[in-house]
């Protein structure tokens, strides 16, 4: 792959295309290698070195439940014995990979199925701003005009319009926690609830709350419940001291560039006016030096998803056109979109190794089984039962590996979701697609007949002589 890699973007970033070797990361991949070998095949050694006579080891063995109740139902034999090839382990005095072609069969399902609740999840997160921080979709800010407050005519109008569901007034500025700056918005709602949303916890009501975006939190050492030490900047200069509580981690969109995905914070109006205005100045006159501040302020509306959300929001962008901020999609998830197809890269190469293991065991059945194909050839059985037996066994694999790899999956694709949402800052919401798990299951049991069809015609092409030979 070295002529046409490294793909995309990352193509265009290297300036030494070509082969690249390093020696260390080499010998140390093959020592563990080696070591690994070698750990793997402890238990089948002693296993061996202690196993059982073969007359006894056959004696031993314990029949099917499930062959039992197929047998019950009046399965074909075709089915009965493919079944029993696909779940027992004995072959004669020999033993059937079963176990591995179970494990790497579950352990394909488990990551397509994890691979696609993941990517179900991404698609869904990039096509709903409000979880990654914009349940707004009019953005009207001065952007560092100087202009003061917000212009009470579109205020009121807002305010006023049935088909805006939330408003939202406040300001950008920055603060700095624990000596690390931090872009800051302060705001209050004016209709509905204030248009951030939220991971976890509740978005601050009281002057003394306060929310941040996850990467911030993480930075300062804070968490839901902490109270952290805050340097507002005064109007009057310099820098005061003062302690908020922690009440929610919010999903932050890119405002004004201050804040944007996982970083920010988030305080009341009247919560930071109180922290950063002189002792005995007005309230009003407060405001309007906050929002005359280098980063001006605005107003973040939320519209009806109906006609008439829709058509307002295009009077109110046409009206305002040269306050109306653009919607931009965050970069990190822009960036993440464009590589989604490594978990895609990767579980196809676990399928592919459940796909070796599931021929490996075909192939080794069918030569350990030999004597008792060539007694089922000789006791009537045609070439087409043959292969029927020989599919059967692959198709109870796949089952196994469908009704067991699919629910691990869901489980541990929506476990990485949570844990990759959180860690970027987007409200955690998985996705599951029944249809396209369906699919996927369908795609499993083709697969494996598919798999099984040149073990499958080698085992009927053969004389029942050659199967029944012994060497």
């Amino acid at each position: 792959l070295s002529p046409i890699a490294p793909l995309g973007e990352a193509r265009a970033a290297e300036i030494t295309t070509g082969l690249s070797f390093d020696t260390l990361v080499l010998l140390l991949g093959a020592l563990v290698v080696a070591v690994a070998v070698v750990l793997l095949g402890t238990w089948p050694s002693l296993r061996a070195a202690h196993r059982l006579q073969p007359e006894a080891r056959d004696l031993d063995r314990r029949p099917s439940t499930i062959v039992g109740l197929l047998s019950s139902a009046g399965a074909p034999p075709t089915m009965l014995i493919g079944v029993r090839h696909g779940l027992e382990r004995r072959a004669g005095g020999n033993s059937v990979p079963v176990g591995s072609a179970l494990l790497g069969t579950v352990l394909a399902v488990v990551a397509l199925c994890g691979t696609a609740v993941f990517g179900a999840s991404l698609s869904h997160l990039t096509s709903t701003p409000k979880l990654y921080g914009e349940p707004f979709q009019g953005d009207f800010s001065n952007q560092g005009g100087g202009k003061g407050l917000p212009d009470p005519a579109l205020v009121n109008s807002l305010v006023h319009n049935p088909s805006v569901t939330a408003v939202t007034e406040g300001f950008a500025s920055s603060v700095t926690i624990h000596g690390e700056p931090v872009g800051t918005v302060a705001g209050t709602s004016l209709k509905g609830p204030l248009a951030f949303s939220v991971v976890s916890g509740h978005l601050p009501d009281d002057v003394g709350q306060m929310g941040l975006g996850a990467k911030t939190m993480a930075a300062v050492g804070a968490h839901l419940g902490s109270l952290v030490p805050v340097g507002v900047p005064l109007l009057t200069g310099g820098t005061k001291t003062v302690s908020f509580r922690v009440v929610s981690e919010v999903s932050f969109p890119v405002l004004t560039g201050v804040t944007s995905l996982g970083y920010g914070a988030i305080f009341t109006l009247n919560g930071f006016a109180q922290a950063a205005c002189p002792a005995g100045a007005s309230h009003g006159q407060c405001l309007q030096g906050l929002f005359a501040s280098d980063t001006g302020g605005g107003v973040l509306a939320s519209f009806a998803p109906d006609r008439s959300g829709q058509a307002a929001l295009a009077s109110y962008t046409k009206k305002y056109k040269s306050l109306v901020q653009p919607r931009v999609t965050p970069t990190a998830l822009v960036n993440f979109g464009e590589a989604v197809n490594f978990p895609l890269v990767f579980g196809v190469i676990l399928a592919l190794f459940g796909a070796a293991t599931l021929v490996h065991l075909l192939v080794v059945s069918v030569a350990r089984r030999r004597r008792e194909l060539g007694l089922l050839k000789a006791l009537g059985f045609v070439s087409r039962q043959l292969v029927g037996v020989v599919s059967w066994q692959s198709t109870t694999l796949a089952v196994v590996g469908v009704v067991i790899g699919v629910p691990l999956g869901i489980v541990l694709g929506r476990a990485v979701w949570h844990t990759f949402a959180l860690n970027v800052g987007v409200v955690p919401v998985s996705v599951v697609s029944a249809g396209l798990l369906v699919v996927l299951g369908v795609c499993v049991l083709v697969a494996a007949n598919l798999l099984a069809a040149l073990p499958a015609l080698a085992a009927a092409r053969s004389k029942p002589g050659e199967l029944l030979h012994t060497q």
